[in-house]
């Protein structure tokens, strides 16, 4: 199950995360991110779920999805992945312009 937490919040937090997710598109992901060694990007995540097979390695780890605003990552933080990452948090109130 996903723990769903604002951007504010997440902010204050980042260094706890093994994982942070940015499932924002490639043109996002290169207009900005985070520059932080745990951070991947895994482009649209919520649209393809078979993106998941590659990560099989976060799955006991602590990781944290975020977006552009909340809405993609909620969908992925609903989807497939809660299953696989049982410390799960999920961005869903602002998104990656707040964490910065």
């Amino acid at each position: 199950m996903a723990t769903f937490i604002t951007a504010a919040e997440a902010k204050q937090r980042l260094d706890e995360f093994d994982v942070i997710l940015d499932v924002r598109s490639q043109g996002e992901w290169d207009a900005g991110h985070l520059q932080l060694p745990s951070v991947r990007h895994i482009e649209n995540l919520h649209q393809h779920p078979e993106k998941l097979a590659g990560l099989s390695d976060i799955n006991n780890k602590k990781v944290l999805v975020h977006c552009g605003i909340g809405k993609r990552a909620e969908m992925v933080g609903m989807g497939n992945l809660k299953d696989l990452v049982p410390n799960l948090f999920v961005v869903i109130e602002g998104g990656y312009s707040h964490l910065v």
